[in-house]
């Protein structure tokens, strides 16, 4: 099972210097394994948005809980592994 996604909100503050960032681009989607889904694998793919500051013309990327920083494996997925290697 394949779920095509997009990640986008309002731009935050600029993490670096807290000035204004404007809507960038998007990111190439993002392949992130998930946890099967009635017996069948599933993907996610995901493309984040990205943001870029108008002061210090810093690009950064929109986060989720879905996986962490500069990762493409899913909690879920880290979390059923963790499970499994304790069972």
């Amino acid at each position: 099972i394949e779920v095509f996604a997009t990640l986008d909100y309002h731009p935050p503050k600029c993490k670096h210097c807290k000035g204004k960032q404007i809507k960038y681009d998007f990111q190439k989607p993002s392949k992130i394994p998930f946890i099967e889904i009635g017996g069948f694998p599933s993907l996610i793919h995901l493309k984040k948005r990205r943001f870029q500051c108008k002061s210090c013309r810093k690009v950064t990327v929109a986060e989720t809980t879905l996986v962490q920083k500069n990762c493409q494996i899913s909690e879920m997925v880290r979390q059923k592994i963790a499970q499994l290697l304790l069972n």
